[in-house]
């Protein structure tokens, strides 16, 4: 196990805003491996980007894993974040296509389309799918999914999942 050191960023300040649980989960094959020498700096330049991306603060240390069976190469990481949080996992896969799975869950909203432009940015997205969940407990009227899918950063398909939930949902409120 590899901790990597804490990440600051110029974020929000400290106000009290609602919390609202938004959550994208991303899994994409990539246009090409990732280099194996720089996967800490692979990951910390992703991490500020999406905190920058979010405007969220690091809630604590961004943990690195590199892969422990060497049959999926490949490293793991996951960042706290206020009241959140962003993890995810990257398989070389090198007798197939490398591919990532990403969780970005946020106490604030989340401008999907966005954070899948700063995935892109830094993965080379190709074919991906994704799931964007609006996951309200106080508010269940509210409460949602979105079916992604696309390359890179075209969306192709947008599906809600529930009868009369908006499609834009998501998007910067």
């Amino acid at each position: 196990m590899a901790a990597v050191e804490s990440i600051t960023t110029t974020g929000m300040e400290a106000q009290s805003q609602p919390l609202v649980h938004e959550i994208l989960v991303l899994d994409a094959f990539l246009t090409g491996q990732l280099d194996q020498g720089r996967y800490e700096s692979i990951t910390r330049d992703f991490v500020v980007d999406v905190l920058v991306t979010l405007d969220m603060e690091p809630l604590g240390e961004l943990c690195i894993y590199p892969a422990v069976d060497l049959r999926e190469p490949g490293w793991s990481f996951i960042q706290p974040i206020t009241t959140s949080h962003i993890s995810a996992h990257y398989f070389e896969n090198p007798a197939d296509r490398p591919h990532i799975r990403i969780d970005a869950y946020s106490c604030a909203s989340i401008d999907w389309r966005a954070l899948i432009a700063v995935c892109h940015r830094h993965f080379g997205l190709d074919e991906w799918r994704a799931w964007f969940i609006d996951r309200q407990l106080d508010e269940p009227t509210r409460r949602g999914v979105i079916e992604l899918a696309g390359t890179g950063t075209r969306v192709s398909s947008q599906v809600p999942l529930f009868p009369g939930w908006p499609v834009n949902q998501g998007e910067q409120r």
